[in-house]
């Protein structure tokens, strides 16, 4: 997929959380989004999965305004996408395997195709044993995991990762990290935000922007060039 925003500022509640950026992502491996806390990366985020729109500017994905974009167009979109937020959000009343087959229901999977790739995900992390666990039963790390699982097993052209690994154990964090830069070899665009310096070290080839009060202040494309803004 790709991503482009121009002049885009993004305020809640009058306050600025981008102001005035633009930029093109053009890694198809993957893209990593760096910068202090309140620096307005999970804003940025936000902005690529179409969850919110820019207070000016434009957005496009796949060469399409998010502002004008239809439902239909929307959702088939998000079809190609698996997102992982800082917050787990599982569905409390659903199993582990349940939450992890929403995004086939979504996308109409026969059932029996969805018991298969959804045990195979879960297999493929280790975590079989959590499949008929409600949320309040896993542990932080566990609850992550399982939303790796959600955001990947219907195998997406692009994931989305608001800080994958923060606030997780080593083993956790080393699993997640693992799991991401498998899928980049695999030829899925990966897209996150980071503060470890520890999973940066998965993806040195990596597209990076580095964000300062709502604004991109460098831009490393990923193959030796940078800009500096």
């Amino acid at each position: 997929m790709r991503f482009e925003l121009r002049s885009v500022s993004v305020h809640f509640d009058n306050m600025p959380a981008l102001n005035n950026i633009s930029c093109s992502l053009t890694n198809p491996s993957a893209t990593i989004i760096t910068g202090p806390s309140g620096a307005g990366k999970t804003t940025l985020l936000r902005l690529l999965y179409a969850d919110i729109l820019p207070t000016k500017g434009s957005v496009f994905i796949n060469g399409q305004n998010s502002a004008v974009i239809s439902v239909k167009q929307k959702r088939s979109l998000l079809r190609n996408m698996g997102v992982i937020f800082q917050d787990s959000t599982l569905i409390e009343i659903c199993t582990a395997v349940e939450n992890i087959q929403y995004p086939l229901i979504i996308n109409k999977v026969a059932a029996g195709e969805r018991n298969k790739q959804s045990l195979s995900v879960l297999s493929s992390l280790g975590i079989s044993h959590l499949r008929d666990k409600f949320p309040k039963q896993l542990s932080g790390g566990e609850k992550h995991l399982v939303a790796l699982a959600r955001a990947i097993v219907h195998k997406p052209q692009i994931v989305i990762a608001d800080e994958p690994t923060g606030n997780l154990d080593e083993k956790t964090s080393i699993a997640v990290a693992s799991t991401l830069k498998s899928l980049s070899d695999e030829g899925t665009t990966i897209i996150l935000s980071t503060h470890s310096t520890e999973l940066l070290s998965y993806f040195t080839y990596a597209e990076k922007l580095y964000l300062s009060d709502g604004k991109i202040v460098h831009h490393s494309v990923g193959s030796g060039r940078s800009l500096l803004l």
